[in-house]
């Protein structure tokens, strides 16, 4: 199972791309996997 620390390395990975083709300046990760109590069902809750 996916943790948060997976989440911002895979959003990591692509902040450059995002921020070139999406014009995005700033993202979060916040919900569940933030605060490191994911389950099985959880979804993951990103702000751009």
């Amino acid at each position: 199972m996916l943790n948060g620390n997976d989440i911002i390395k895979f959003l990591s990975d692509y902040i450059s791309f995002l921020k070139d083709e999406c014009h995005i300046s700033r993202l979060g990760l916040f919900g569940s996997f933030a605060r490191n109590e994911q389950d099985d069902s959880s979804d993951i809750d990103i702000i751009l």
